[in-house]
Parts: C-alpha cells; structure tokens; sequence
C-alpha cells in the first residue's frame, strides 16, 4: 500500500518517522505543525494524515496511533494495551493499571492477554469511564503501580490481594489456574504484608485461603498479621463447592481446591 503526503506536510512527518512515537496526540501533533511553520490547522493535518494513512484510531479522540513507514501500510501493531495506552493519553493524572490476566501477562506469568485487557481503577467513576474496550474493576493499591509495556500495571503483591479482594471479577478462574502458580511465587513477603495491612479481615482470610498451598510460607505470615475473625465468602453466597476451616472462608466460587495445590518454593 503506498500511502503519500503533500510536500507541504512532509516535514511533520518527517518528525513523526524519527520520533516514532506509538502515540499521537493533537498537542503533540501542534508542536510539530509550529516547529515547521505550517498555517494549516491541526485538525485539517491530522484530517490528511489519518486518511492517507498515517494516523490509525485508537477511540480515543484527538488520540490516534502512529504507523510508520516500516510497517509497509496503514496497519495497527495490535498492542493489547494500546487502549489504556490512548486513554492516558488523554488522561495522563488518571490512576489505574492493568490487573488480573493482563498484569499477570505484562509480569510474563501468562503466555496472553485477554482479548478485552482488564484495568483496575481507584474510583468506580474512574472504572466508568475507561473505554469499551477495556474491563473495568474498582481497587486502590497501597503498593505503587510499576511501568511494564508502558502503561501502570498492579505489582505483583498488589495483584494477588485484587484477586482476593475481588474474586467474582476474575473473569475465568480455570484460566486463571495456569498463571496464578507462577505468580504466586514471585510475591516479596514484606510488600504482600504491606500490601494486606489495614485492609479488612475477609480479604486477608481470602488471600491466605488462596495462597495457602502454593505458598504456605505466605499463608503463614498472613494468619500471624491478623487471624481469620468469622465466615467469609469466597464468591457469591449459595450452594458450597467447599468449606475451609481454618481460613473460615464459605468457597462458592473456585474451581479448585487452593489447599490441594503444590508449593511452587
């Protein structure tokens, strides 16, 4: 696909190919029709740029991302994550990261990311406000996010504790059964505990339950923070699939037994 530009505009692109930004912003997009004295109006740049090519939409508006020359046509690199990238973009102050088996595949514990790339967001307006084709879920970490792929994802310790703080928003616990293992032995003990302090008594109880056969070190150190202080539902309440004693946890929800399953140390 040959895709041209005006001589006119050949300089802003110019910039575009030696910056190789994955992102392009209408701010950005000024800059670069001021530094080569251009009249023409952003949008009317932008305008060219998209149809011939250039420019690909990312849903977010005055957003779009860059398709170089290297890349042979008006094709997207299909990053999994470029729409939490575009939508920082945007919102750069916004406080959310990835969570669940999208964080887990940007910490390389699993092999993909979901189709529909999940975002924890601090405030459920927040959550609200992510685009469609993100999956929204509401969690405040106490631990801060780290940059992986260059977007906020959960750390590792703060993603176990999402996992039992939330566990009806996990889409597939199955799935979740082939990562899960080799996340859970990577967490730092004292950031886990950090992570878990002052949180309520039913999603210490859950985290435990949880982590209670791969790492019994960690399930240890959990009870000792504070331990199990009456029933806790692990998913919806109704019909058991199993009762935990010691964690006191009513288990509604997994499709397996956590204690059941073998210390990855």
């Amino acid at each position: 696909m040959t895709r041209s530009i005006s001589r006119a505009m050949g300089g802003v692109l110019e910039e575009l190919e030696l910056e190789q930004p994955e992102l392009v912003t209408s701010e950005h997009l000024d800059r670069l029709v001021q530094q080569q004295g251009l009249r023409t109006p952003v949008k009317v740049v932008a305008a060219r740029l998209r149809e011939r090519g250039w420019l690909l939409p990312t849903g977010r508006r005055g957003v779009w991302e860059f398709a170089p020359a290297a890349v042979a046509g008006a094709y997207s690199r299909n990053d999994p994550v470029m729409p939490l990238r575009a939508f920082l973009a945007e919102r750069p102050d916004a406080r959310c990261a990835l969570t669940f088996q999208a964080a887990a595949w940007a910490h390389d514990a699993a092999d993909r990311s979901p189709a529909r790339p999940e975002v924890a967001a601090v405030t459920s307006e927040l959550a609200r406000q992510l685009p469609a084709a993100l999956a929204g879920t509401v969690f405040k970490p106490c631990l801060d996010y780290q940059d992986i792929r260059g977007v906020p994802v959960l750390a590792i310790e703060s993603l176990i504790v999402h996992m039992a703080a939330r566990p009806k928003a996990v889409r597939s616990w199955s799935s979740a059964l082939e990562w899960f293992p080799e996340l859970a032995r990577r967490p730092v003990p004292d950031l886990l505990m950090k992570e878990l302090s002052g949180r309520p008594a039913s999603i210490r109880a859950r985290t435990g339950y949880l982590l209670q056969g791969l790492r019994p070190d960690l399930a240890v150190a959990i009870r000792e923070l504070a331990p199990p202080a009456g029933k806790t539902w692990f998913g919806s309440r109704g019909p058991l699939r199993r009762h935990d004693a010691a964690w006191q946890i009513a288990d509604t929800l997994l499709p397996f037994n956590p204690r059941e399953l073998a210390a990855v140390v």
